[in-house]
C-alpha cells in the first residue's frame, strides 16, 4: 500500500461497535478512536439527535451549525497515548434528501439503514479527515449489513476490518437475500430484497469479469470483496468495495454492461486513487473512458459513443453554461455532467490518441502504481498521462482544464492545385470561438482518386485562421475534418442531428398541452411539465387553443394526440423514412397506433428550430413519459408499449450532410 506522509499524518483508527434498533430508528455505538501520540486537542462534529460522552477527558460542546443539525465538540486534553472513547447513542431520522436520485441523506427504520459521512453518525475530526476502522455491527436477526473492509459474519454480528485510508464509513442493511462466490481471492455478493438467483448470478458472474478485465489492465483490485447491493431508491451509487442500484435500475438488462462496470473501475478510479477535490473531479471522466467508452468500443460503437458527448456538451453546457474541468467537483444538471464526465472523458481520449495505446496503457498502471490510496488533483494526472514537453504539458492543462468553453473548429476553403508531379491539397481550418485559440491535433480524412481506403492525416492548428498544405500524387476527391469525432470541440449545429437533447438543453421549451384533454390527462401532463421544469430550468407551459403560430427561434413540444396544432404541423413530422398522421406513427417498416403505444417523433430537418411530438393520451403512461424521456435524449424516433412503456423502438435521426466534408469538384 502506497500512502502519502500527509494522509499518514493526519489517520486516525476507529474502533466501533454499532447496536441497530430500526423499530425504534435508534442508534448506539461505542467508538475507541486511536490518534497519533501527543495529539493535544481535537475537534469533532456529531449528529446533534445523538447524546455523546468520552469517559476520562473533558469534552466541552461548542455550539451547533446554523441549521441546527449537526454539533461541534472539543477534546481539549488526549491521553498521551492518542487513544479516546467516544459512547453515543439517539434517534436517526432523515433530515431531507440528497443528490440527483432524492434519496434520503439518512434511513434508519424495519425496511432498512443507510449512513454514510453527509449523516453525521460518526464523528469527523477537523484535523484526521482520513481514518481506518474496524466496524462491529449488531442487527436483527433477518438483516444484511454491508460497509467496506473485510467482511465476518458472526451469527447477529457483522464485523469490517478497512486497513487502507478512507474518507467515509458506510452502514448499510437491510433484509436482503444474500448470494456470493470467490474470484481470485475476492468477495462477490449480490443482496436482494427478493430471492432471484438468476438476476444475482448475471451479477455474480459479470462482476467476475470485469474484476479480472480491469486488474489485468491496472493492477490488482484493491479490495477484499466487491458487492452489489439493491436500494428502495433508484440510485447508481459507487462506494469502495460496493455498489448501490436501485430496484428498477439493477433489473434493467443493460445496466450489467453499462452501470456496473462503471462502478467496478470506480474502486480504482475515485476509492483507489482518491480525488483531491480542490483541483478538479478527473474520476468520472477517467472512469467513463476506461468503462462505458471502452464497452462501445469494443463493439466498434466508439465513434458513436463520442459524438453522444460532444452533442451532450453542445445541448447543455455551451454559449457560457460550461464551468472549468478543473472546478468540476461532482454532477448536478445536464451542464455539470456534459463537462465533467463528457469533455473529462474526451480528454483522455486525445491523450491516448496523442500518446498511441502501448504507452496510454503503461501509463495508466503506473498512474496506479504511484498515486493508490493518496489523492490527487486533475493536473497530476494529466501530468502522467501526457506525452508532451513540460510546455506543452502546460498549454494543455491551461486551455483544456483551467478555461471552461471548447474549441468551434469549421472547414473553410478548399482547394486543389495541379502541380508536374502531383498534386497540391490546401485547406483552410478555422477556429470561431470567441475566446483564445486553441492548440490542437485534429484527424483529417483525404479521398485520394483510385483508393478504396481514404489516407488518415493529423493536422496541427494553433491560430484561429489555419492554412494547411499537403502533397499527394494522386488527385484528392473529398476531405473530412474530425472523422471519428476524435477532438474535443463544440459542434457545427450541421453535425448535430434533431434529437430530445436539442430540445431538452434549449434556452426554452415550449410544452404545447392539449385544452381538449380529461383532468386526470391535464394532472398527467402538468406533472411531467413540472418535472422537467425542475430539471431543465428552461420549461414554459401554454395551451394549444392559445398558440397561433409556432415560434421560429423557441423549441417546442406538441404533447398529446389530440394537440389542436398537430394536424397543421404534420408535415414536419413526415420524411421518407417516417410519417406520422392523426392516430397512427410510421417508423421505417414498423407502424404504431395511439390505442396501444406511445411515441415521440421529432422534426428530422437539424437546420430548423427543434419540434417534437409526445403521442399518449393515458394519464399513467404519460407520467412514464416523463420519467423515462430524458434518458433517451441522444434519440430522434421512440415508441413504447401500453401501459407499461416498455420501449419497442429507438432510432438516431441522421446527418444528411456534415459541413465536415467537402467533395471536390474536377
Amino acid at each position: 500500500m502506497t500512502v502519502s506522509a500527509s494522509i499518514r499524518a493526519e489517520t486516525i483508527h476507529h474502533e466501533l461497535h454499532v447496536q441497530l434498533q430500526p423499530e425504534q430508528a435508534r442508534i448506539s455505538v461505542r467508538d475507541h478512536v486511536q490518534f497519533p501520540m501527543n495529539t493535544e486537542s481535537a475537534v469533532f462534529s456529531l449528529r446533534s439527535s445523538l447524546t455523546v460522552n468520552a469517559p476520562g477527558v473533558v469534552l466541552e460542546m461548542l455550539g451547533d451549525t446554523a441549521e441546527g443539525r449537526v454539533r461541534h465538540y472539543r477534546i481539549n486534553r488526549l491521553p498521551a497515548d492518542g487513544k479516546v472513547q467516544l459512547h453515543y447513542q439517539g434517534n436517526i431520522s432523515s433530515d431531507g434528501t440528497k443528490g440527483t436520485f432524492d434519496m434520503p441523506e439518512s434511513v434508519l427504520n424495519p425496511d432498512g439503514v443507510y449512513l454514510d459521512g453527509g449523516s453525521a453518525w460518526i464523528p469527523r475530526f477537523d484535523n484526521h479527515l482520513w481514518y481506518t476502522f474496524k466496524l462491529l455491527v449488531d442487527a436483527p436477526a433477518d438483516w444484511e449489513i454491508v460497509s467496506q473492509g473485510k467482511r465476518q459474519h458472526l451469527q447477529n454480528n457483522y464485523i469490517f476490518d478497512m486497513i487502507h485510508p478512507q474518507d467515509n464509513v458506510y452502514l448499510v442493511g437491510g433484509p436482503y437475500k444474500r448470494y456470493s462466490q470467490m474470484h481470485d481471492g475476492i468477495e462477490i455478493a449480490v443482496y436482494l430484497y427478493e430471492s432471484d438467483s438468476k438476476l444475482a448470478m448475471n451479477y455474480l458472474q459479470a462482476s467476475a469479469e470485469y474484476l479480472h478485465l480491469y486488474s489485468e489492465w491496472i493492477g490488482p483490485y484493491p479490495y477484499t470483496k466487491f458487492e452489489i447491493v439493491e436500494n428502495r431508491w433508484q440510485t447508481g451509487y459507487g462506494m469502495p468495495s460496493f455498489t448501490l442500484l436501485g430496484s428498477r435500475v439493477i433489473r434493467l438488462p443493460f445496466i450489467l454492461y453499462t452501470s456496473l462496470p462503471h462502478e467496478i473501475l470506480h474502486n480504482w478510479w475515485g476509492n483507489g486513487v482518491f480525488i483531491d477535490f480542490s483541483r478538479g473531479n478527473w474520476s468520472e471522466g477517467l472512469t467513463a473512458y476506461m468503462a462505458d467508452h471502452f464497452n462501445d468500443e469494443q463493439q466498434g460503437k466508439d465513434k458513436e459513443y463520442r459524438r453522444k458527448a460532444l452533442e451532450r456538451y453542445a445541448n447543455y453546457a455551451a454559449e457560457g453554461r460550461d464551468i472549468a474541468l478543473a472546478n468540476f467537483s461532482s454532477r448536478h444538471n445536464e451542464a455539470s455532467q456534459a463537462v465533467g464526465y463528457s469533455k473529462s472523458m474526451m480528454l483522455f481520449h486525445m491523450m491516448r490518441k496523442q500518446s498511441g495505446d502501448d504507452l496510454f496503457k503503461e501509463n495508466i498502471r503506473q498512474f496506479w502504481q504511484n498515486y493508490r490510496f493518496r489523492p490527487v488533483g486533475f493536473s497530476d494526472v494529466i501530468r502522467l498521462l501526457y506525452p508532451g514537453n513540460d510546455d506543452d504539458y502546460k498549454a494543455f492543462v491551461e486551455q483544456w482544464l483551467n478555461q471552461p468553453g471548447a474549441p468551434e473548429i469549421t472547414l473553410g476553403g478548399v482547394a486543389v492545385n495541379k502541380l508536374s508531379d502531383g498534386y497540391e491539397l490546401r485547406l483552410e481550418v478555422n477556429q470561431k470561438q470567441s475566446g483564445p485559440s486553441y492548440k490542437l491535433q485534429v484527424p483529417l480524412e483525404v479521398t485520394l482518386e483510385g483508393n478504396e481506403k481514404p489516407q488518415r492525416e493529423q493536422i496541427m492548428l494553433s491560430e484561429k485562421h489555419n492554412v494547411v498544405t499537403l502533397m499527394y500524387k494522386q488527385r484528392p476527391q473529398a476531405v473530412l475534418l474530425d472523422p471519428d469525432y476524435d477532438v474535443f470541440r463544440l459542434l457545427h449545429p450541421g453535425e448535430r442531428p434533431a434529437s430530445m437533447g436539442r430540445l431538452f438543453g434549449a434556452q426554452k421549451q415550449l410544452l404545447v398541452l392539449p385544452e381538449n384533454a380529461t383532468a386526470e390527462q391535464n394532472l398527467a401532463w402538468q406533472q411531467l411539465a413540472a418535472a422537467w421544469k425542475m430539471r431543465y430550468k428552461n420549461v414554459e407551459i401554454v395551451y394549444d387553443r392559445s398558440v397561433k403560430t409556432l415560434s421560429d427561434d423557441t423549441a417546442v413540444w406538441l404533447l398529446g394526440w389530440k394537440n389542436a396544432l398537430l394536424e397543421e404541423n404534420l408535415p414536419r413530422f413526415s420524411t421518407t423514412s417516417q410519417q406520422l398522421s392523426a392516430d397512427i406513427a410510421k417508423m421505417g417498416n414498423q407502424q404504431f397506433n395511439a390505442k396501444e403505444h406511445a411515441v415521440v417523433m421529432l422534426d428530422a430537418d437539424n437546420s430548423r428550430t427543434p419540434l417534437g411530438f409526445i403521442g399518449a393520451d393515458d394519464p399513467e403512461v404519460i407520467v412514464l413519459m416523463a420519467r423515462k424521456l430524458p434518458h433517451y435524449s441522444s434519440y430522434g424516433v421512440l415508441a413504447f408499449s401500453k401501459p407499461e412503456g416498455n420501449n419497442l423502438l429507438k432510432q438516431h435521426l441522421p446527418v444528411q450532410a456534415s459541413p465536415m466534408a467537402r467533395q471536390l469538384d474536377e
